[in-house]
């Protein structure tokens, strides 16, 4: 430290001025709906967003996916690009957003009968430091799913949270981005 005195001649005097990075956190409860015809992936975002406002968040479309919706009191409209991490869906905003912002987001894809270690899709909001919500896997009748391998979630009491519908499998997200693999097989009626 060196101490300056107003007019003096030696003194020399560095500033340097950086932008404030925003912090965007992610409150998601996504609803994924299995059956043999198609799949629907529902996600109800709260995107808290601190320090310096965004024009735009973005996530990638799981493959096989099409956006059949995207709502928000905020969103301006939304474009889709190709990328090598596939395709980028990007939420642009009515201008330079702060706070918390609410927006719906319905995806469709194709059905699925049976698999081994099927990838669970989901939202993850690129821009967001921190993602948390809950993943509900509600599979039509028929259908039984069994957890393989995941990463970033832990597994709920879907009764407890005042879900009755037979076979769905509830999770909580830890962490994004998290990773989920299901079997899923056809159980013949009797």
């Amino acid at each position: 430290r060196r101490a300056f005195r107003y007019g003096d001649p030696t003194a020399n005097l560095t500033l340097k001025a950086s932008a404030v990075e925003p912090d965007v956190r992610a409150e998601a409860q996504q609803t994924l709906s299995l059956g043999e015809d198609r799949c629907v992936l529902a996600a109800n975002l709260s995107v808290e967003i601190t320090r310096a406002g965004v024009f735009d968040l973005s996530f990638v479309a799981p493959e096989g996916y099409d956006v059949e919706a995207i709502s928000g009191v905020a969103l301006s409209q939304w474009t889709e690009a190709k990328t090598a991490a596939g395709r980028l869906i990007t939420m642009h905003l009515t201008g330079k957003a702060i706070g918390s912002q609410t927006f719906a987001i319905n995806l469709a894809g194709p059905g699925v009968k049976t698999a081994r270690a099927w990838n669970v899709p989901q939202v993850t909001i690129r821009e967001a430091a921190k993602q948390r919500g809950t993943l509900l896997l509600a599979p039509e009748q028929g259908m039984r799913l069994q957890v393989g391998q995941r990463e970033g979630l832990t597994q709920l009491d879907p009764q407890r949270a005042g879900i009755n519908d037979k076979g769905a499998l509830l999770f909580e997200q830890l962490q994004a981005p998290c990773s989920l693999t299901l079997d899923i097989e056809q159980v013949e009626p009797w």
